[in-house]
């Protein structure tokens, strides 16, 4: 099994992120510690969420305790669900306040943005619709002279062949006369 673990400093604390074939964990106790958050009832609700209980795991991680490295399991959830699962936690914690005001000024930003630029992009959508339709329309035009073209280029060669046979009879021709 291929497995890397990541730290990602965030409040003076490591956040460890255990990759396990390209796939994230995230492991929870370091987050909870770093929002001031107690782990232990957080854990609890993760396992009992109708979301998150069927997806988080328990992941072997080597930590540092007391100068010695140890391995431990600790509970994880995959990246995707890490960032929802810190917006729906409850508490007075600054850290977490602070996590909250952040996740609400980048979920503004993406759906107003979304919203009313809607109208302009529907807009510019249908001039893009327009000219490609022309352009295919003059494509097709084009294509029809273009072929026509091939068609009178074949021609001329049939033609040209025709009369380089006549042209070769002619200058033979008065050879036959002198003999």
């Amino acid at each position: 099994m291929n497995k890397h673990e990541k730290f990602l400093a965030f409040n003076g604390k490591n956040i460890v992120f255990i990759s396990v074939e390209g796939f994230y964990w995230i492991a929870i106790k370091p987050i909870c510690d770093a929002l001031n958050i107690d782990a232990d009832r957080s854990i609890k609700n993760i396992k009992i969420d109708p979301i998150l209980a069927p997806e988080w795991s328990k992941q072997t991680i080597q930590v540092s305790k007391n100068g010695k490295k140890q391995l431990r399991n600790v509970t994880c959830i995959p990246e995707k669900f890490i960032y929802g699962w810190i917006f729906s936690l409850r508490s007075d914690s600054k850290e977490l306040t602070e996590y909250k005001k952040t996740c609400y000024n980048l979920l503004y930003n993406h759906f107003h943005g979304t919203i009313t630029n809607r109208k302009e992009l529907l807009i510019e959508r249908i001039d893009v619709d327009t000219e490609m339709h022309t352009i295919k329309r003059n494509l097709q035009e084009f294509d029809a002279q273009y072929k026509r073209l091939e068609t009178l280029q074949t021609k001329k060669k049939v033609l040209n062949n025709q009369l380089n046979t006549i042209d070769k009879e002619l200058v033979k021709a008065p050879q036959l006369f002198l003999n």
